[in-house]
C-alpha cells in the first residue's frame, strides 16, 4: 500500500536526517520548510522530498500542515515532527498491518505508542512521557486540519480512531527537548495564540478553575502521570506544566471576558 508522508521544520536539520530515514518506505514525503537558516533543506532534497518553502507560518505545524494534505497523492498520509523517529519495529507494524485496517471503512487515523525523551532521558512519567500515544497516520478523505495550536487535527464526523497495541518496541520516538532553554522558548511561542485556539475550540474557564488547576496540575503531572519516575527532571517538568497551564487558562479567561462584551 502506498503511504505519503509530511514533515514541518524549522532549523532543525540535525535531527530531520533521522526523521526522514525512518520514513522511507513511504511513496513520498513532503516537507515544508519555516524559514530555516541551517541545512534542513539541503537534508530534505537529500531524501528526494518535495519541498515547500513557507516565510509566515502559525505557532504550531498545524497551520501549515492544513495546506499539504491537500497536495499528497495517496489516501494514508504520516504526519512527523522533524524530530520524531519511527523505529523499525513501527515501520514494520505499519507495513503489515494498515492494508487491513484499512479495509475498515469507518477508521480514518491510527494511534501509535509515543515515547518522549527529554534530552537523552527517555520519560517514564510526567503529562509528556506516561503512557502516550499519538494519531500520526490519517485518511486524508476523514481527516481534517485546522489552524489551530495543538488542537487543529481531528477526524471528520463519523469515523473512528484506531490504536496499535503497545509492543514495547513499536514506538514512535520523540526527542522531543535538547534543553530547558528550548523547552521554554518552544512554549513561549505556543502561548502566543493557545487562549484564543481554545476559546474557538469551545473551552471555557473561570477564575475558580484557574486557582483550582494550578494545584491540581501539579498533581496530576508528578504524581497521577509518575512524574516522580524521572527524578529531579520529573519535578522540574511538572513545575513547568504548571506555569504552562496556568498562563494558559489565564489567556483563555481573558479571551473569554473580552467577547462576552
Amino acid at each position: 500500500m502506498k503511504i505519503s508522508a509530511i514533515v514541518v521544520g524549522k532549523n532543525e536539520g540535525n535531527k530531520l536526517k533521522e526523521c526522514l530515514r525512518s520514513l522511507s518506505f513511504c511513496d513520498e514525503i513532503l516537507y515544508a520548510d519555516l524559514d530555516s537558516s541551517d541545512h534542513s533543506i539541503q537534508v530534505a532534497s537529500d531524501f528526494n522530498c518535495r519541498i515547500f518553502n513557507y516565510k509566515e507560518y502559525g505557532p504550531s505545524c498545524e497551520y501549515t500542515q492544513k495546506d499539504l494534505i491537500e497536495l499528497v497523492n495517496n489516501e494514508w498520509v504520516i504526519l512527523l515532527d522533524p524530530d520524531e523517529v519511527i523505529t523499525e519495529n513501527l515501520r514494520e507494524m505499519i507495513i503489515n498491518e494498515l492494508p487491513l485496517i484499512s479495509q475498515d471503512e469507518k477508521v480514518g487515523d491510527i494511534y501509535v505508542p509515543w515515547q518522549f525523551y527529554f534530552g537523552k532521558k527517555k520519560l517514564k512519567g510526567t503529562v509528556w512521557g506516561y503512557n502516550k500515544s499519538k494519531g500520526i497516520i490519517v485518511n486524508k478523505n476523514k481527516y481534517e486540519i485546522l489552524p489551530i495550536t495543538h488542537y487543529g487535527r481531528r477526524l471528520r464526523k463519523g469515523y473512528t480512531s484506531h490504536h496499535l497495541i503497545n509492543t514495547g518496541f513499536n514506538l514512535l520516538n520523540h526527542f522531543w527537548m535538547d534543553d530547558m532553554r528550548n523547552f521554554i522558548a518552544k512554549h513561549q511561542k505556543y502561548l502566543k495564540d493557545e487562549g484564543n485556539d481554545r476559546y474557538i475550540k469551545g473551552d471555557r474557564i473561570s477564575a475558580v478553575g484557574i486557582v483550582y488547576n494550578f494545584f491540581y496540575q501539579f498533581i496530576r503531572c508528578f504524581f497521577i502521570t509518575k512524574g516522580y519516575k524521572d527524578g529531579l527532571i520529573g519535578f522540574l517538568l511538572s513545575l513547568f506544566w504548571v506555569w504552562y497551564i496556568t498562563n494558559s487558562n489565564i489567556s483563555l479567561y481573558l479571551v473569554t471576558i473580552k467577547n462576552k462584551k
